[in-house]
């Protein structure tokens, strides 16, 4: 990003004569290098720093500006052709905000914009008939970047077309002939300053070829269907299939799709529906999906042109394909962009090769789409426009709520106990070394005597600041050390550890705690031994076998930690999140001791609470109590929820106060239509109040309150538009009410999360308090860590790198076990198929208000994290995937067969059920055969065993 900065400067001070000087610069056109030297022109008159965040918004300016005169062609083909004047609105609206778009200009501040347009003013004009126009902006293009070249061919179809349709021939020839000078005319303009007269052609042959053969791989990072079949960064020397290589399987793709630009000119020309614009928009998308040396960045024009087309045509699989290529292009380009300068720059890895092979067949599939509506419409003049939509009436008024009934009572409540027996079993064990040797920020010794020859120390360290135990021998001999730190806390670990019956040891403990030691013979017995004070106090509390049972695992090391600490009025260690999550872990903690069913209750409690939760918030939803009940069923039965409730970390319970929030402000919206402002207190208050327990619990809170505050909004408005009478004292109850709730009760909500800091120091104050958010801030905000289970949101969609949280050492072998938290594959695939109709019925204007709703929440959950540069894993989806789930059951109760509705259900809770109890063992570090375990990694990203 900056080079672009100094070259605009050096083009706008030096001049373009000694530009090419340096080598670097070669591999770029002039025309090019003239945008940027816009970009340095309008610095320096502006007089901005070179620094200065200014000039990188001057480097996205031009491009953006671009992008928005696009989005105004669409807007003005739409309405010239049979496009309504909504939908012209919704897809100009599109092209403006296209998140292809905005990415590639406004975060990596590339200049596609300002190459696409003059395509796109290319083709429009051809689609006109206005040939010397439309070869002069095809040479603006061809200027400013060589892929021009690639819509060459479409160029050459219509000037052929217009000769074969022209009776005045020798006037069609010279059209031709004069479009073809015209299209020459900007990049020779371009250059010669650059290079002079004499050099100017050869100079710039040499310029196009050199950059068209720069790179010989069979994909460069483009997602297609090269990507697809496992071509990115393969040579084109390399052989794919049956000794063809890579560059001869590219060249066939080219010259088939040119054969069907061919054959649909031709047919389209005879039978009257010729379109340059569709034939533009499958060509340049054909070439990209299937020819070699694409660039990731080579299918913007193409998308852009495929938006127009569907502009013109009013073609519901044109405006298909032009959004699947815009998310599917979106995601090319920020995984591209994300991985940049990682370990994994090159894709090698097992999720970004992942997410490169489905992203490129899900690209194929758009790209098929796009050519069955151009053999349709070419062949036959057919199209497929979107349904009417239906005359604008006054909303109906929402239907009441059903009656609970007890039999649905007793469900509900029978759902939740099954639920709670199914997490709770074997969570983890009630007992646990209670009392340690505590040498913090001191030195203790112990002498222990084993009654019997020993083979292993089993130690159970607690709270360790940077500490150390040393095991010496009468002698002074050191037998056995071990670091004792953060990683280290309320885990029993086995050691290595000769020690002959009678021989007494001394045990050092420096500046932590260590709670209880155990020998063990060759058989594995425990041995008795003597002394020890506190470190063989509590040897009934010994396991008989070392698992996540009795031991910490991943990031309980931090929050279960502190859990202990605020309840004992320690130094915390944890405090890159808010406390209440922590705060609720110690509850646990002291109603059953610290032990590992201890610090995962509370977290496994709200996990459990979480299926009636979605039950009724999904009943409120859809007013179907069947759908509800479905929807407890697919919650208690996911894989996400299961292991992330019975891990003693804090995003249970900010999913749990996020769904909660939603639930009450579903409420206040249908109260509000139904019964004014002043009846829907009480789901405003406990909203709020829901939204300031979530904020506590953890930041991500505080995404859901953008999409609370947009229904808040957006429902004052809806009841504005009822016209009734009082509205305005409404508006005033609200505005108070607004700033009451979600304001200041979250707000003491969050300073009343830190009372165990207060208890701990008396003298903590609101500037302690405020240092603790400038340094979470501090930390989220600057963090570089790595993980290898780290992954991006893009991935989370599809659940393809799960985080490994667990992994047994201390099973025979031939048997594995582990815990992973990974995606529940019915609620967030079929969710996400949920969401994209949803999404789909409320762009073509068939949409409701509760599918809208539903899209806010999941957006403004998951949208964030599309913009964070830190380490991300996917149980960062896991408040977004509620709203996959709320999605699911929306359409589910939206379908006209009622009773296909119920057997789709019916298989989605079947499938449910079969696919968690085969991945149980997985998700509870159940031990089971080493084939078992191998089976359930069925994509290469998984890894978890």
């Amino acid at each position: 990003m900056s080079c672009f900065v100094a070259w605009g400067d050096k083009l706008a001070a030096e001049g373009p004569a000694a530009f090419y000087s340096e080598g670097y610069f070669a591999d770029y056109p002039p025309g090019y290098l003239w945008v940027l030297g816009l970009v340095g022109a309008i610095r320096a008159a502006l007089h901005i720093a070179y620094e200065s965040k200014w000039t990188y918004f001057l480097l996205a300016l031009v491009p953006s500006l671009c992008d928005c005169a696009g989005a105004a062609l669409v807007y003005t083909t739409a309405r010239r052709g049979r496009v309504g004047e909504h939908m012209a609105l919704v897809l100009a609206a599109f092209t403006a905000f296209n998140p292809l778009l905005l990415f590639d200009t406004g975060v990596w501040k590339q200049i596609d914009g300002a190459f696409a347009l003059p395509l796109l003013l290319c083709f429009l004009l051809l689609e006109q008939r206005r040939y010397l126009p439309a070869a002069v902006w095809f040479g603006v293009a061809l200027a400013i970047k060589p892929q021009a070249l690639l819509f060459g061919p479409v160029l050459a179809a219509c000037y052929l077309a217009a000769i074969a349709l022209e009776e005045d021939k020798p006037r069609a020839f010279g059209r031709c002939f004069g479009g073809a000078a015209l299209a020459l005319l900007p990049p020779l303009a371009a250059g010669l300053p650059f290079f002079g007269i004499a050099q100017l052609l050869p100079k710039l042959v040499e310029k196009y070829t050199g950059t068209m053969s720069g790179y010989p791989y069979a994909t460069i990072n483009a997602f297609n269907w090269m990507a697809a079949l496992g071509g990115n960064w393969k040579g084109l020397e390399e052989t794919v299939l049956l000794g063809i290589t890579w560059q001869q399987l590219g060249w066939f793709n080219i010259l088939l799709v040119t054969a069907g630009l061919a054959y649909f000119a031709v047919r389209s020309a005879r039978g009257g529906s010729f379109s340059p614009l569709l034939l533009a928009a499958y060509y340049g998308i054909g070439v990209f999906t299937l020819a070699h040396c694409m660039h990731e960045r080579y299918m913007v024009p193409g998308v852009l042109l495929t938006l127009l087309a569907a502009a013109h045509w009013d073609d519901i699989r044109l405006y298909a394909a032009g959004v699947g290529l815009s998310l599917t292009g979106f995601i090319n380009l920020a995984t591209v962009y994300s991985l940049t300068g990682s370990d994994d720059e090159w894709l090698t890895s097992a999720t970004s090769s992942t997410v490169a092979i489905l992203t490129g067949l899900v690209e194929t599939v758009c790209f098929v789409l796009l050519l069955f509506a151009m053999w349709d419409i070419t062949r036959h003049g057919h199209t497929l426009p979107l349904p009417e939509r239906e005359p604008e009436q006054s909303p109906p008024q929402p239907a009441a709520q059903p009656k609970w009934t007890r039999r649905e009572v007793g469900a509900l409540l029978a759902l939740t106990a099954a639920t709670a027996v199914l997490s709770f079993a074997c969570l983890g064990s009630r007992t646990a070394p209670q009392n340690p040797l505590d040498a913090t920020d001191t030195v203790l010794t112990e002498t222990v005597t084993p009654q019997g020859d020993a083979i292993s120390l089993w130690v159970y360290p607690g709270i360790s600041f940077g500490g150390s135990m040393t095991v010496t021998d009468a002698a002074g001999n050191v037998v056995f050390e071990k670091e004792l730190n953060y990683g280290t806390c309320f885990s029993w670990t086995a050691n290595d550890v000769a020690a002959a019956s009678g021989q007494p040891l001394t045990v050092t403990v420096q500046n932590a705690q260590l709670f209880e030691l155990a020998f063990r013979d060759a058989a594995g017995q425990l041995v008795p031994a003597a002394g020890g004070g506190a470190l063989l106090d509590e040897q009934a509390a010994v396991p008989d076998t070392i698992s996540q049972l009795n031991s910490m695992y991943f990031d309980e090391i931090y929050h279960g930690r502190t859990g202990y600490e605020q309840l004992h009025k320690m130094p915390v260690y944890e405090t890159t999140h808010p406390p209440l999550g922590k705060d609720l872990i110690m509850v646990g903690i002291a109603m059953f001791g610290m032990t590992g069913f201890g610090w995962r209750f509370s977290g496994t409690l709200f996990g459990v609470l979480l299926v009636p939760l979605a039950w009724c918030f999904v009943r409120r939803l859809t007013r179907k109590p069947w759908v509800a009940a479905v929807s407890g069923v697919l919650l208690a039965l996911d894989f996400m929820r299961f292991s992330q409730s019975r891990l003693a970390t804090i995003d249970v319970y900010g999913t749990f106060f996020i769904l909660l929030g939603a639930y009450f402000m579903l409420w206040y919206c249908q109260q509000v239509l139904t019964a004014g402002v002043d009846s829907a207190l009480l789901p405003m208050a406990l909203g709020g109040l829901a939204f300031g327990l979530g904020c506590a619990a953890k930041w991500t809170g505080i995404y859901a309150g953008a999409g609370l505050a947009v229904l808040y909004l957006g429902v004052l408005y809806a009841r504005w538009r009822q016209k009734q009478p009082g509205f305005w004292a409404e508006f005033r109850t609200a505005a108070v009410g607004g700033v009451l709730f979600y304001v200041l009760l979250p707000l003491c909500i969050y300073i009343a999360s830190y009372l165990p800091y207060w208890w701990r120091n008396p003298s903590f104050s609101l500037g302690d308090w405020w240092q603790c958010q400038v340094s979470m801030y501090s930390y989220h905000s600057t963090l570089q860590a790595t993980h290898p289970f780290e992954s991006r949101w893009y991935t989370w969609l599809l659940g393809l790198r799960p985080v490994w949280y667990y992994r047994n050492g201390y099973l025979p072998y031939g048997t594995k076990a582990s815990i992973v938290g990974m995606a529940g594959p019915v609620i967030w695939l079929a969710g996400l198929a949920a969401l994209v109709g949803l999404l789909w019925r409320q762009v073509s204007g068939r949409g409701s208000r509760q599918g809208a709703g539903v899209l806010i929440l999941y957006g403004t959950q998951l949208i964030p994290w599309m913009l964070v540069s830190r380490c991300t894993f996917l149980y960062h989806y896991f408040p977004s995937s509620m709203f996959c789930l709320a999605a699911l059951a929306l359409v589910l109760a939206r379908m006209k067969r009622r009773d296909w509705a119920r057997r789709i259900a019916g298989g989605l809770c079947v499938a449910a059920a079969v696919l968690f109890v085969l991945y149980y063992p997985a998700l509870s570090g159940l031990p089971i055969p080493a084939w078992w375990a191998d089976a359930l990694e069925v994509l290469p990203s998984f890894g978890f065993y």
